[in-house]
């Protein structure tokens, strides 16, 4: 395998070296006056697995997005129409409204 091949290994790995947790990275504190807009996506892989607990959660966390994104898809499967609809509804909010967490 040539050096290009192989997958770089940061500075602080190595064979032989133990592993180490990296440094808590903490949450930003929230902006006085805004709150975060939470947008929802609910999956289920199979037939038999419903969506109705995971749309309940969502409700339950405040999520604010209408519609929550929902699909039974398997996971075999890579391209996931509604997820891909939520990340770019999320990005054009985004847009629309940096500052808002």
């Amino acid at each position: 395998m040539s050096s290009s091949e192989r997958s770089q290994t940061p500075a602080d790995r190595g064979p032989g070296r133990a592993w180490e947790r990296d440094p808590a990275i903490h949450a930003a504190a929230p902006e006085a006056g805004t709150k975060p807009m939470r947008l929802g996506y609910a999956r289920c892989s199979t037939a038999q697995q419903e969506l109705q607990s995971q749309l309940d959660a969502l409700a339950e966390a405040r999520c604010e997005c209408d519609p929550v994104f929902s699909e039974k898809i398997s996971t075999r499967v890579k391209v996931r129409p509604e997820f891909v609809k939520a990340v770019d509804f999320a990005r054009t909010i985004k847009k629309a409204v940096p500052h808002r967490r």
